[in-house]
């Protein structure tokens, strides 16, 4: 018997669709819905009414809001990633300054998103085209996988603890605690002298002279390990 035009087919071959491939969407229709919504107002609500779509529809793709953001992060990241064009240089502290650099002027400009941004998600994967470089150029180097493995941790953790830094001072003015250490001070009449110093002078530990000093203290303490 032949099937009647519109209805559905009852060949067991044939894949049905889901609720979120029916409503027409796909996981790049949603972070670009999720774009211009601010993280304290986005719910999965607010995406679907956005895209005029039943809630349930972007749970084929997105499951919470957890995930929503953490795809945000991601875009806006991987954005301005893509925007520079990297030279790695010839060795592997060239690599190192020049993924380092572009990581945190990325994980800055994320902004707003940066609080939810995760190494772990498969889309991340614009940056391991530099990491490889530098794991394939410290391993040549002589570095052993461990040596390595934990050199690339902490570059990426410098990174990451200084973009927080630089776009919690970017959006307040200056560092809490900093402010917090020198209205302590102030209350002190005597002592911590050293301090007192350091505070009143107001270095700039959230610039780029910064991150040029981080980076050169990090490669140097590396250079002391290599065989």
């Amino acid at each position: 018997m032949p099937h009647k035009i519109g209805s559905m087919s009852s060949d067991p071959t044939t894949p049905r669709r889901t609720r979120g491939e029916r409503a027409g969407i796909d996981l790049d229709a949603i972070v670009a819905a999720a774009r211009g919504i601010a993280p304290d107002a986005l719910t999965m609500q607010a995406v679907a009414t956005e895209l005029g779509v039943d809630r349930k529809a972007l749970n084929h793709h997105v499951t919470d809001r957890e995930r929503l953001l953490e795809l945000l992060a991601i875009d806006a990241f991987r954005s301005r990633l893509d925007a520079e064009e990297l030279d790695l240089g010839e060795t592997w502290q060239d690599a190192c300054r020049a993924y380092a650099r572009n990581m945190t002027h990325s994980l800055i400009d994320t902004g707003q998103w940066l609080a939810y941004f995760r190494f772990t998600n498969p889309r991340d994967l614009a940056i391991a085209g530099p990491a490889e470089v530098i794991a394939e150029r410290m391993l040549a180097a002589g570095f052993d996988q461990v040596t390595t493995s934990r050199a690339m941790h902490l570059l990426v953790t410098i990174c990451r603890g200084f973009a927080q830094d630089a776009v919690l001072v970017a959006r307040v003015g200056a560092h809490p605690q900093v402010e917090d250490l020198r209205g302590t001070l102030d209350l002190e009449r005597d002592g911590f002298p050293a301090l007192r110093a350091l505070v009143d002078e107001r270095v700039d530990n959230y610039g780029d002279a910064q991150l040029d000093f981080d980076l050169e203290a990090f490669i140097a303490a590396i250079e002391r390990l290599a065989p």
